[in-house]
């Protein structure tokens, strides 16, 4: 498609002088309008803005520099040439105040008006592109400063998280038992995740069930006091399926709204099964973000401090292990509870 040709408004109430310009404008391939009075000229202006105009500076009806003003409202960069036979230092004056290009003096030559119009128009084409390029520099920072903010963000994230990781390896290398190293992992799982309370839960062997064995934040009795069974509730369902589990709002779901965790006053859940060689050793269960929902990059986070907790339970299960498959049935016995608390 070929570029189309600029409007050209002229407005004069000599109609040789309408005429003439329409001839030599539309031999340039400029697309020409041409009205003799004021009021027709506001009227074409209302209808569709015009890049370029040239305007007589008197007219029958109303002025030009009035017809002036409206050109430039309608189109601030409009290329608009004053023409006009009465000349003088005032007038010229308030038509460029107006915002007029250039000023010609009848009965001028029409090479100049073609030359004056070309260049006004190249004048023109070059401030929109600067302005096109202004913009489009702004719109490129204003993408680079926001991924600078998310890089930054990234980094302060992951230097917090390493951070997490590094105090905790340090404990870790300090305390003496399991249920010391439980809730030292427990202590890092809330730091990484931004939940309020957690606890870590391991599956009983006589009563087939999840039972708590360190808590922050919320009590054990608070915990016991809801269904812990194996694939009963949240938690059991989790330790059951050794599957990980998010639940941002437990009282949208009316099933969900019927745990117990609910009426423990816990609004969200994020569960990971312990499992290790293949063996469901408890679950480590994270309640409540008041930053906002638990996410999946905290799931992958808690994920390795599951690993970490599981190999610490693993060595009180008992030998008879569940090693999870399709279809199979809870196990009888899984932990140990007096020798890990020993």
């Amino acid at each position: 498609m070929g570029i189309p040709p600029q409007r050209v408004l002229v407005v004069d109430d000599d109609l040789d002088m309408l005429q003439l310009c329409q001839d030599v404008l539309t031999r340039q391939g400029y697309e020409t309008t041409c009205v003799a009075t004021g009021e027709q000229a506001l009227a074409e202006v209302h209808r569709q803005p015009f890049p370029a105009a040239l305007v007589d500076l008197v007219l029958p009806d109303i002025g030009g520099l009035e017809v002036v003003s409206a050109i430039r409202r309608a189109d601030p960069e409009a290329v608009v040439v004053i023409i006009t036979g009465f000349a003088s230092l005032d007038s010229a004056i308030e038509a460029v105040r107006r915002g007029t290009y250039d000023y010609l003096r009848k009965p001028f030559d029409t090479d100049e008006l073609i030359n004056i119009l070309a260049r006004g128009l190249e004048h023109r084409r070059l401030i929109k592109e600067n302005e096109q390029l202004v913009t489009r520099l702004n719109r490129l920072n204003q993408q680079l400063q926001q991924s600078k903010a998310r890089l930054e963000d990234k980094m302060r994230i992951a230097t917090e998280e390493l951070a997490v990781f590094i105090t905790l390896g340090h404990r870790l290398g300090e305390a003496r038992d399991s249920q010391t190293t439980a809730q030292h992992i427990l202590q890092a799982a809330l730091e990484l995740s931004g939940a309020e309370r957690g606890a870590i839960l391991v599956v009983d062997r006589g009563l087939n069930q999840l039972q708590p064995i360190v808590t922050i934040g919320i009590s054990s009795d608070e915990l016991s006091a809801n269904k812990l069974g194996m694939g009963e509730g949240i938690l059991g369902q989790v330790a059951a399926a050794a599957t990980p589990k998010i639940i941002n709002d437990l009282l949208a779901d009316p099933q969900l709204s019927e745990d117990g965790l609910a009426y423990a006053g816990i609004r969200s859940v994020l569960a990971h099964p312990l499992v290790s060689d293949d063996v469901v050793v408890g679950v480590i269960a994270l309640f409540d973000k008041p930053s906002g929902p638990f996410t999946d990059n905290n799931l992958n986070l808690i994920a390795v401090l599951a690993a970490q907790v599981s190999s610490v339970l693993a060595a009180t299960v008992i030998p008879r292990p569940y090693k999870l498959g399709a279809g199979q049935q809870p196990p009888d016995q899984f932990i140990n509870l007096e020798d890990l608390l020993r």
